[in-house]
């Protein structure tokens, strides 16, 4: 009887549950614990910036009649002013993260880190200049933009569960609890 239920061919399929385990032990990321982060690092990030923005003169905006502007471009120059602080402000405190603890605030508080492919741990460098330029030069490009935008996103449903930026810095985005004992080891073998 066991024969026939084996091989039933209306049985539903045997599904892996479990985020995938590495040969060295560590444990990728969910593709949607990644997607939450990326979203709460959204809102630290704007939770900074715009209180920055009103108290730098940005509200002067709120009751402004785009037809009544005299000059657009001092407009424009106000508005970089009293945005580039908090852009500057956000950006250092997401750059230590990356320096102290290899993943952005969001990461640290969803107990995801960022490390090479082997486990060991990924310097500021590499996750500052390879994995965020990757993901933001492309951007810059008028039309490649557009591809950029929708194709590094999207090859995160590999099995790899590696972005563009992520492959191009050799890089993995893993839990925190599995990292830690993969870095030792890492570390020992070198």
């Amino acid at each position: 009887m066991s024969e026939i239920a084996d091989t039933n061919r209306f049985a539903p399929p045997k599904a892996q549950l479990a985020d995938p385990e590495m040969d060295n032990g560590l444990v990728l990321a969910g593709r949607g614990l990644r997607l939450v982060a990326v979203i709460v690092d959204a809102i630290i990030v704007s939770l900074i910036q715009w209180p920055i923005f009103f108290a730098l003169g940005g509200s002067f905006m709120l009751g402004m009649d785009p037809q009544t502007m005299q000059d657009p471009f001092a407009l424009m120059g106000r508005m970089f002013a009293a945005m580039a602080p908090g852009w500057v402000i956000a950006a250092g405190i997401q750059m230590w993260c990356l320096h102290a603890y290899g993943g952005t605030l969001a990461k640290k508080i969803m107990g995801l880190r960022i490390v090479r492919t082997d486990g060991s741990r990924a310097s500021f460098s590499r996750l500052f200049w390879l994995r965020g330029g990757a993901a933001v030069v492309p951007l810059l490009i008028p039309l490649l933009n557009i591809f950029w935008w929708l194709l590094d996103p999207l090859m995160i449903f590999r099995d790899s569960r590696q972005c563009l930026h992520d492959q191009i810095a050799d890089t993995i985005v893993v839990t925190a609890a599995s990292s830690m004992g993969a870095s030792l080891e890492a570390s020992r073998q070198r």
